[in-house]
This record gives C-alpha cells, structure tokens and sequence, in this order.
C-alpha cells in the first residue's frame, strides 16, 4: 500500500524523468469484466497518431538533461494489460513526472477509463483523458451545435456532469484533435500548471503527423497486419445519429496526398504483408482521393486496402476503376436501412435503395468486397421489417454486413433533441455500445428490439447467404479472405457475445480486475464460469467447424454447373458416385448431413430394433470415410487461410 505522503514526497523530488503512458481503455461486460482478449484485431490509429504527437512534442518541451519514455498500451489485449501491470506497479518512483493519457475514448468504454485514470492518479499520474465521448458531449452539452443545415438543436449550455466529475477529480479533459494543442498541455503540466479543460479545435491535417508505431506495441497483439491510417477526418453528411459531424466537423480536412502515398509506400517496404484500411468516414469526397490512388497505381508497391465510401460513389468517374487498380480489396457503406422512411427520419438522404445492387454488381465485378452496416431501430422498424432488410441486403449483394442497434450516443444530435425532452433513458454508459437496446422504441419492445439484432446476424450469416457471397468472387484468395470475415462474425456474436468491431481472438478474463461496485462474485462460482465457457468454446468450435466446411466447400465449387449442384446433394448413387464426391472438386455437405440428420432420427430404434440397427450401421462406414477426407481437405483449407488471415 502506497502512502499520500510517500506520493507527495516522490512528487517533489527533481524531475529526472518523464514517463507518459498513453492507453486506450477497453469497457465492461455485463458481469463487470473488461473485455480483454489475448490478441486484437488491428493497431488503433488514433493510438499512432498519439504516439507520434507525443514523441515530437517531448523532444521539444523536455530539458535537454531530463530522459523521457513513451508507453503504449491497448487495455484490451491481454499481452498488453499484463505489461501495463508491471509499469503500474513501478510507480510511484522518484524523480519521475507520469502523465497518463486515456486515448479514443468512446462512451461505452469511459466507465473503464474513469476507473482506470482514479487507478494511476494514487501513483501520483497527472490524468487526461480524450476522445470521442469527451469531445461529442461537450459540442453537444456545452458549446452547442452551430449549423445552418440543422437549425434549433437544443443545448443546455452546462458542462456534463460526467466530466465536471472528472474536473473536480484533477483530471484533465481534452476536447478535439489533438494536433495543435498536445504539446501545449504537456508543456504546462511539467510547469506543475495545467488546466482543467484544454481544446484542440479541428486543426490542419496537411502537416500533421501520420501514426507512428513503438515495435513493442505490434509484437504478437494483434492477428492481422492490417494499419488503419486516416487520410481525412469529418463528413459532409447531416445523419442525426451520428457523432462523428458534430466532433470532426462537417468541413473535412484532408492530408497531403503524397504524404500518404510515402506513408503507404514506406510500411510496405518495411513488411510486405502489411495492408491498409482508410478510416476517412467517407474516402470518395476526399478531394484528394484520385492524386492518392494514382500515387499508389504507380508506386506499383501492391497496396491492399479497405476504404469507407457513402452509396453514390458509383456515379463518381473512373472512382470505382482506380480503386480497384490501386489495390483497394474491399469498401464499407453506410446502408444503415432498406426503409426510405426510415432514411429520411434518420437525416441520410443520400442514400438511394434502388442503387444499391447496380453498386455492389459493380464491386464485385472489380474484385471489390462490399460491406454493408445496418442500424436497427429506426422509428419505422419492426422485427419483421428487419427480417426482410436482410433479405434485401443479402439479395442486392452485401458480401458482410455489420449490424448496430440505434443507440442515443452523447455528440449525437438525436442525442441533444432527446435530452432537451427529457427522454434520455438513465442507463449505464456502459451499455451504450450499439448492441444493446437502450431505451423506448415505438414498435417494439426492449426484448423484440434485442433479439431482432441477433436474429439479423443469424440470418445474414446462414449457409444459404455465405455461400452466395464467396460464389460472386472469381478470385480464390479473396474468397479465402471472405471466409474467414464470416466465420469471425459468426464467433464474435455467438460465443464472445460481443460486436466483431470490438471483439479479438480468445477472451480473457481476470477475477482480481472487475469494475468496482460490480456484484460480489464468490471464486468458487468465476471457475464454474470459466469452465463452462471453455467447454462452450469447444462445443461451438465444432458447430461453427463443420458449418464452414460446408460454406467454404459448397463456395469453392461455384464454377460446377447447377444440375451437377443438384445431382450431388441428392442420394448417394453407388461407388462411383460416392468416389466423386468425396475426392472430387465439386463438394457439398448436403449429402452427408441428410444422411445423419436422417440417421439421427431413428433415435433409440437403433439400439433395440434389429432391422432398424443393421440397415443404419452398415451405411455408415462410407459416410464416414467421407467425412474424415472431408475434415482433411477443409483442414488443408484452413493452413492456407491462416497465411491470409496474416495479410
């Protein structure tokens, strides 16, 4: 235990050291357990860009005689935790000044970083925190949102009481971007004068830094190599629901175009698997977007990339062509719903349902990955509705789609009308992380509102849909790469039970780290849990195996005919047969899994009926000859997967 007055003392001392750690906090499950994973999916770039910031602002306010030291951290992944656990406890140590920085820090997640800045401020840190919560409730709440195109959005005009906690605490809040004002703040708290609230504004991104990564931070975290990097921040569009406008603004601002081609360029080289997701919220009003593409076409540096684009960037000449010539695998649009009605409600008419297919056609035409995001609970929704959206989806040609419950998110200007009418739900901000239903909805209840979002994802990722997705794609490794996307929904929603965006590979869960307050947990009854969950994993390893054989078998052999389809999954027709279809190309499971569904229904007759036992049991030494070659074959698929799945 650390005393206040050792703190105080170690305060005081000379300042040989500055140490900052910055970190991106995670949030809590409904038992009070962050969610922590032993890897991640992909490096945060506000995360780079924060790196990047710090170090060259350090060089310039540090003392030429003092050392100073940045540490990353991802509170999610659980190599990275256990390393924030050991600096934790190095601290307090004399002669150092520790700034701690909580980075992107959205509203689900500031629970965690509230208990997390209390945590490093006994070690005697000086606390900021930042992001997306901070600096969409204060345009909201406080400054008030100034638009000609959204007139009359109400603002109380007072400091959210969230925050003044946090003030009042000795925590520094950080509203905006960071680029123009981080240096300044670390300038003043090693002066021992900071203020309480500092305001970055929306500064110009042509000189800014791009994300700059420690190697320490990359090493075994994260399970692909992908590096989000933006090369624009704000969007021109008025969705209400949306925060993103009323943070970053509705005038983007845009890098250097070169800068980003070096910046590409230069992380290719240094690892050639390394790809690139452009976070812009909306790629295709980038002014720069074709001096960027051609950048890279004659770099010729095989880019890969993901870019986010709204649902008229079709119209735009020779766009979706370079795109595809510069190397772009795959493009997310903000569909948000197949109901006009509800478009028009929510602000976003830009979007035209009757365009979507021509679109995505084109997409896939070029090699392109279509990725559809879809909200529910828009006022004109129903679960029926939202049944047959997904149809729609699925039908129109969304390879992937990312599904979201409507949620009041503070920056939001649905969020600013609901509280000027006193109809914000009081409701942990926990839960407010667009996957559970929070709130009154006008045509369904909280429990039909939660289950038509899993019944969404349940839907768009049967068989029938995945393997009509990986059929539209010519290309092996793209449909390999489909394969996996699919499969890491599937497992994200059903056994992690969280949001793909959110989740990582392999949950990890800690009995001494819960959020405090949360419900008593006796350890005998947090083994049962781990147990049970681990048992879970196997069980749903197995489901979720056998149903990716047969979508990555029934996908590989899109180019058999139809009929021949159709004469495969029929019954088995001799030893012929039987040789073609377990050794073949064109492989279904359909066949087999008639045969043990079939087989299965007999039930107790195939212990006590003799005919019923020797008719069955002698059929089945060759459907199990196929299923092993079956699990053979998928396997060797999966070896090449895991070579994707890396790029």
């Amino acid at each position: 235990m650390i005393s206040t007055k050792q703190v105080l003392s170690d305060r005081e001392a000379p300042v040989r050291k500055v140490v900052v750690v910055l970190i991106k906090p995670t949030h809590y499950d409904d038992d009070g357990f962050p969610y922590r994973f032993a890897r991640g999916v992909l490096p945060s770039s506000s995360m780079g860009t924060m790196y990047a910031l710090t170090r060259q602002a350090l060089c310039q306010v540090v003392p030429t005689n003092t050392a100073f030291e940045i540490h990353l951290f991802e509170d999610g992944i659980g190599k990275q935790a256990k390393r924030l656990a050991r600096l934790y406890r190095r601290f307090p140590e004399a002669g150092t000044q520790l700034i701690v920085g909580l980075v992107s820090v959205q509203t689900p997640q500031f629970p965690r970083a509230c208990d997390l800045a209390a945590r490093w401020q006994a070690r005697g840190a000086t606390c900021v925190i930042g992001g997306f919560h901070v600096s969409g409730s204060i345009a909201t709440m406080l400054d008030g949102i100034a638009d000609p195109h959204r007139p009359d959005i109400p603002c109380p005009h007072q400091m959210p009481a969230d925050l003044q906690a946090l003030i009042s605490r000795g925590v520094i809040v950080f509203h905006g971007e960071a680029e123009d004002q981080w240096s300044n703040v670390l300038k003043d708290i090693l002066r021992g004068s900071p203020q309480p609230l500092y305001r970055g504004g929306l500064p110009d991104l042509r000189h800014s830094p791009l994300p700059e990564f420690p190697p320490v931070y990359c090493d075994r975290s994260f399970s692909t190599k992908m590096q989000a990097v933006d090369t624009g921040r704000g969007c021109l569009f008025g969705c209400s629901f949306c925060t993103i406008i009323n943070v970053q603004g509705r005038n983007p601002r845009f890098r250097d175009p070169a800068a980003v081609v070096a910046y590409v360029v230069e992380q290719i080289r240094r690892d050639p698997q390394v790809s690139f997701f452009f976070t812009d919220d909306n790629f295709a009003r980038n002014p720069a977007w074709e001096r960027i593409l051609d950048g890279l076409i004659a770099a010729r540096c095989g880019a890969r990339f993901m870019v986010q684009a709204d649902l008229a960037c079709g119209k735009i000449p020779r766009f979706l062509d370079k795109l595809a010539a510069a190397g772009c695998i795959e493009m997310f649009n903000g569909v948000e719903s197949m109901n006009p009605a509800n478009l028009a409600a929510a602000g976003k008419r830009q979007n035209c349902v009757a365009d979507y297919a021509a679109l995505w056609r084109r997409c896939h035409a070029l090699g392109i990955v279509v990725h559809a995001s879809y909200i529910i609970g828009f006022p004109y929704d129903t679960p029926a509705s939202v049944a047959r959206d997904v149809e729609q989806l699925a039908a129109a040609g969304a390879d992937k789609v990312s599904f979201y419950i409507l949620t009041l998110a503070p920056g939001s200007e649905d969020h600013a009308r609901a509280l000027a009418a006193g109809q914000v739900p009081v409701c942990d901000g926990n839960r407010l992380d667009s996957f559970h239903a929070v709130g009154v909805h006008p045509r369904m209840t909280p429990a039909e509102w939660q289950s038509a979002y899993l019944s969404a994802w349940r839907q768009f990722y049967c068989v029938k849909h995945m393997v009509a997705a990986l059929k539209r794609h010519s290309s092996r490794r793209l449909r390999l790469t489909l394969l996996f996307h699919h499969l890491w929904n599937r497992w994200s929603v059903f056994t992690e039970r969280t949001h793909p965006m959110i989740a990582g590979f392999y949950r990890i869960r800690s009995y001494r780290d819960r959020r405090p307050g949360a419900t008593p947990l006796p350890f005998w009854r947090f083994v049962l849990q781990e147990v049970w969950r681990h048992l879970r994993y196997v069980g749903r390893g197995f489901a979720e195996f056998y149903r990716f054989q047969q979508v990555a078998l029934e996908g590989d052999c899109f180019k058999t005919s139809a009929e021949r389809q159709a004469e495969l999954a029929g019954q088995l027709r001799g030893i012929r047969d039987w040789f073609h279809r377990t050794f073949g190309r064109g492989m279904t499971r359909r066949w087999l899994n008639n045969f043990w569904l079939a087989y299965g229904r007999n039930r107790w007759r195939l212990l006590f009926d003799p005919r019923t036992y020797y008719r069955w049991h002698l059929k089945i030494p060759p459907y199990a000859i196929a299923e092993l070659v079956y699990t053979i074959r998928f396997g060797l698929m999966l070896v090449r997967l895991r070579k994707v799945i890396r790029t």
